[in-house]
């Protein structure tokens, strides 16, 4: 079926807000911008209150402006569960403020395979490495947002290759088990308003993924030319201050009543997590893969490989002992 012939649905996205007035012009703008049908794309901000002019921004660019009075963005009841509520359309898009749509047809890409193949439950895209950014930014476009969760991050896991994909000519197609569950995160995320419906709507972006798998539509659609440029972190230690507060976050709200642990359930699979965090530690197996990966791609993000993955695993060990002492007092 050629694109032209395609009868475009109306297209949701979600996008949490709080005292971001940049992020809010440049995520959308870049939406704005796309060459989908004006009338047939919504834009919903999800505010946290925010106190300074993000919410003027946010409608003076087409955005419904939403408040949640949650703050948080992830979890039943917060920021992207309400937008989802609200949301008219009949595919949608699950998208945070610090992300740009990089091409003029990302829209279109993502939507074609949820509109025209059955195989496919949900799509996903590619983060862009910006050659501008910092470092640490076009590590993290590279890897995912979380070096620690490499193992069993898509993100990673299409940048390490290790990944079997099918190959349907604009996309890919892979296919996601419970036996060996990887994790796809929220940040760019495209669905069918009544696939969603079926697992009882938007939770947590890693419970979405797991009941997803786990009632049968795990096929991911992957666009080859669909990318977004996420802001993800301007400095090293940015980058580890933010990882410690999500992590007291994570320890202390939001793993109570979550549909999927991070906590491995058997002793093979704590032993190979003990294994992965305790070479993070020792910096040795991260250097080489990151050694390796620089000499492949030619990219030199890679060799921030071992210093971040060491970030991330002190700032998980630190938040994880904090919450248990506060928890004392």
């Amino acid at each position: 079926m050629k694109t032209k012939e395609l009868s475009w649905p109306k297209v949701s996205f979600v996008v949490c807000t709080y005292n971001c007035p940049d992020h809010i012009k440049r995520c959308f703008g870049s939406i704005n911008y796309q060459d989908y049908p004006k009338d047939k794309v919504e834009i919903l901000a999800l505010d946290g209150g925010s106190t300074d002019d993000s919410k003027e921004i946010a409608k003076k660019m087409g955005a419904r402006v939403i408040h949640n009075p949650k703050k948080l963005p992830e979890g039943k009841g917060r920021g992207k569960w309400l937008g989802f509520k609200k949301a008219r359309g009949e595919v949608v898009v699950f998208l945070d403020s610090d992300n740009k749509l990089v091409e003029k047809d990302w829209i279109k890409q993502m939507v074609k395979p949820i509109i025209t193949d059955e195989e496919v439950n949900f799509c996903i895209c590619r983060m862009a490495v910006v050659k501008k950014d910092s470092l640490t930014n076009r590590y993290l476009s590279l890897i995912g947002t979380d070096p620690v969760a490499a193992y069993k991050s898509i993100d990673a896991l299409l940048a390490f290759k290790k990944l079997k994909l099918k190959d349907k000519g604009d996309y890919f197609i892979y296919k996601n088990t419970l036996d060996d569950f990887i994790i796809t995160g929220g940040f760019y995320f495209m669905i069918k308003r009544k696939t969603l419906e079926k697992i009882g709507g938007y939770t947590q972006d890693t419970d979405v993924n797991y009941n997803l798998v786990k009632n049968g539509m795990g096929n991911i659609g992957i666009p080859k030319n669909a990318h977004v440029h996420h802001l993800i972190i301007d400095s090293i230690r940015n980058f580890y201050s933010k990882k410690v507060w999500w992590a007291k976050v994570y320890f202390r709200k939001q793993k109570e009543g979550r549909d999927f642990s991070w906590m491995p359930n058997s002793f093979s699979h704590k032993l190979r997590l003990g294994f992965i965090m305790g070479g993070y530690l020792f910096f040795l197996p991260p250097l080489v893969t990151g050694t390796r990966l620089a000499v492949r791609d030619r990219e030199p993000a890679w060799l921030m490989h071992p210093i971040m993955s060491w970030l991330t695993t002190v700032a998980y060990f630190y938040a994880f002992i904090s919450s248990k002492f506060s928890k004392k007092i």
